[in-house]
């Protein structure tokens, strides 16, 4: 079968599971080797058709957050949309997948999930997704009394909700207590409210580049921050799965 994929962290995970992969999405960068050879016709919120015409794809991939509803209502091909509102979800959107695509692969990655949601290991915080960083505050600080605050996006400062994805994974590891999370999905917050919130700082790398701002962020909040890569814990694919595998045998 071929297909044409619109959202990155499928792109990775049907890659991984052997399907045939011949279209994505600028922002489908993993795995690096394989996605070179095939071809872009667009990004996570816009598609160029004339560029899939050539690539027959048997069945386009779509996301309902990751992508528009206009991209699905254009489609001239038959088409999958998942819809994966937390890692709970995992198991179920994979099985749905996998019956779409007639995909072993994608069935026994289901099973490798649920059998990490049966099994849930509270972590240490030093086993997030930490990135060195000359200028990022020592790991320690995380096991101090202050709350955490996930950024995602800086002017305006923004964070993530309860009901996000990121924060299932938070709360899958044991940190639901600990991670500031208000109602809204991605609100955004005054220096002045960070401020008053006095939390540590956990700085992602997506989709706002922090790595490039982070002292810059610390100056502007007077607040120590972390790096923290943003892949494993929004890739709700097999990264967020890799993830999840080690950090539970790390503990």
């Amino acid at each position: 079968m071929r297909v044409v994929c619109m959202v990155p962290s499928w792109t990775e995970t049907l890659i991984a599971c052997g399907v045939n992969v011949v279209g994505r999405t600028r922002y489908c960068i993993h795995p690096a080797e394989q996605v070179a050879d095939i071809a872009i016709v667009g990004g996570t919120k816009d598609v160029q058709w004339e560029k899939v015409e050539p690539l027959a794809p048997d069945l386009v991939i779509f996301d309902k957050e990751e992508n528009t509803r206009d991209m699905a209502d254009s489609c001239p091909y038959p088409y999958f949309a998942t819809h994966a509102e937390s890692v709970q979800d995992m198991p179920r959107v994979l099985r749905l997948l996998a019956q779409q695509l007639n995909s072993n692969a994608l069935i026994a990655l289901a099973a490798r999930f649920q059998h990490v949601l049966n099994n849930p290991i509270p972590i240490s915080p030093t086993a997030l997704p930490l990135l060195a960083h000359k200028d990022a505050a020592s790991d320690s600080v995380l096991t101090d009394e202050r709350p955490w605050l996930y950024l995602i996006w800086r002017k305006p400062y923004m964070s993530i909700g309860r009901h996000t994805f990121i924060y299932s994974v938070f709360e899958h590891l044991g940190f639901a207590d600990k991670l500031i999370a208000l109602e809204p999905n991605y609100p955004d917050f005054s220096i002045e409210a960070i401020q008053e919130l006095n939390p540590i700082l956990l700085c992602s790398t997506e989709p706002y580049p922090f790595a490039k701002q982070l002292a810059t962020t610390q100056q502007e909040l007077q607040l120590d921050a972390v790096l923290i890569d943003g892949e494993p814990l929004c890739w709700y694919g097999i990264r967020c799965l890799r993830f999840l595998e080690i950090a539970s045998k790390a503990e």
